[in-house]
């Protein structure tokens, strides 16, 4: 099965991805939480709880600190690339000389436009109540964190996921439909402590981890995190910038806000099974794979 690697690939063994992974864990658990902390003192007053940070400051900057672990997580990444595996980042996004940024921006435009079109359908379903929400001033504050920070974001994620964790992983197996199952498991994982696990219960881990299954199988099948990347900072940034709610992980000062109560719309269930299977089909026919049972089940 191919991989996104380079020549120096077969020196390098487990035991360096097992410390790279110390690195980062080090980073998101102790070194961002310490860093949070401080920040926080110096703006809650004595006594209050971490919890309690957002009432204390504005949706922007309690944003712009909710993404103080992914950019200290991805600059992990690439501290661990330099001094560790002593190799270009670039090797952990793709097995191209370069990094497409044609995929990217396809799958991110895409995406894109199929998220506009289901929004817009959501003004005559009755289960979703938008209220404008515009406010001059902080939404462009808003934009402008968020085209600074959710594509690192973004990019951690797929980065340890879809790259750096499936290196892993594919020096224990070959096979890719192992690899998919695994990776989007560990994605699934990953936001389990979102509040929408608590207010949408088993259905929003399944969302996430069929969510991680599909941006697995389109990076493995592609050799690159390109699409995946594109697509989810493409999806991040509307649940950013369009349109936000009162329980999701991330509250914003979005042009919409959907105040009605915690739901399983029809957008998800379209989503997980009718527009995923449709870009697969769409990045199958413009990008021409053909060998899907040679990466998927041969060792």
């Amino acid at each position: 099965m191919r991989r996104f690697t380079n020549p120096l690939e077969p020196a390098i063994g487990i035991r360096h991805y097992l410390l790279a992974v110390m690195v980062i864990l080090f980073g998101l658990v102790i070194l961002s939480p310490f860093l949070v902390g401080l920040i926080k003192q110096h703006i809650t007053p004595a006594g209050s709880d971490i919890g309690e940070l957002h009432k204390y400051v504005s949706k922007n900057v309690f944003f712009l600190i909710n993404m103080l672990p992914f950019l200290i997580g991805f600059l992990s990444i690439a501290l661990c690339s330099r001094f560790l595996f002593h190799r270009p980042l670039r090797t952990f996004f793709t097995a191209r000389n370069c990094f497409d940024f044609k995929r990217f921006f396809f799958s991110f435009g895409l995406w894109s436009a199929i998220m506009l079109a289901s929004f817009f359908l959501t003004f005559i379903d009755f289960n979703h109540r938008l209220v404008w929400n515009f406010q001059s001033e902080k939404f462009v504050y808003l934009v402008m964190i968020a085209l600074l920070l959710v594509p690192i974001q973004t990019g951690f994620e797929e980065t340890f996921f879809r790259g750096f964790l499936l290196q892993l992983f594919g020096k224990m197996t070959q096979k890719g439909i192992y690899l998919v199952f695994i990776t989007g498991i560990l994605f699934g994982a990953l936001h389990l402590m979102n509040p929408e696990i608590e207010e949408l219960g088993l259905f929003a881990v399944i969302y996430y981890v069929i969510s991680g299954l599909f941006t697995t199988l389109i990076a493995i099948l592609d050799n690159g995190i390109e699409l995946s990347w594109g697509f989810h900072l493409a999806n991040n940034l509307f649940g950013i910038i369009i349109v936000t709610n009162e329980w999701q992980v991330l509250q914003t000062d979005a042009l919409f806000m959907d105040v009605s109560p915690p739901t399983l719309g029809w957008d998800m269930y379209v989503t997980m099974f009718l527009l995923y299977p449709l870009m697969i089909l769409v990045f199958s026919l413009v990008y021409r794979w053909k060998n899907w049972k040679e990466v998927l089940f041969k060792s």
